[in-house]
């Protein structure tokens, strides 16, 4: 844990804004849901990161990111705001995808930009050549979208959105009994 402390330590001058909007977090080792080797868990404000996934670098690079992915969790709450009040399906009519494959890239691009932010921090802390930059060869965003897709990485992405689509008729549902 000292050798991703570390990581993080010396990447930290680097993301001082991020860092300042994920407020308090923990970072923890044990089991991550999907067998990454890290994830950020928005409920209860944690980072886990699987020791067994990665080298102590690697999860020292994985902890950044989803620190980064912390400090977005605004952005992934307004696309799920637009899901619930159905702004994100008029938009995804309107440029022609169906509506949880809209959700998914969308989810998908603000994981890419903090991609891109962390090879920024990475590099900053002159840590371009270690295993903490997880994302030294990333290209554009069509390209990283395409690879969530084939991985199925999108697919949970895709389930949260009808997750969300049943929540917003169950909530419309009760207002209407009232």
């Amino acid at each position: 844990m000292r050798q991703i402390f570390d990581i993080v330590a010396s990447a930290s001058s680097h993301f001082s804004a991020e860092l300042s909007t994920a407020g308090a977090i923990t970072v923890q080792l044990g089991r991550t849901q999907g067998g990454t080797p890290g994830e950020w868990r928005a409920g209860s404000r944690t980072v886990v990161l699987d020791p067994r996934r990665g080298s102590p670098s690697h999860l020292g690079g994985t902890a950044v990111f989803e620190i980064l992915n912390a400090a977005a969790e605004r952005s992934r709450a307004a696309l799920d705001e637009a899901v619930l009040n159905g702004r994100l399906d008029s938009e995804a009519e309107r440029v022609g995808w169906r509506p949880e494959r809209f959700y998914a890239r969308e989810v998908e691009r603000i994981e890419w930009q903090n991609g891109m932010r962390h090879r920024e921090i990475m590099t900053a802390a002159g840590l371009s050549r270690s295993s903490a930059n997880l994302f030294r060869a990333e290209g554009d965003f069509p390209s990283f979208y395409e690879r969530q897709v084939r991985s199925g990485h999108t697919h949970s992405y895709e389930f949260r959105y009808h997750l969300l689509r049943e929540q917003a008729a169950s909530e419309a549902a009760r207002r209407e009994e009232r």
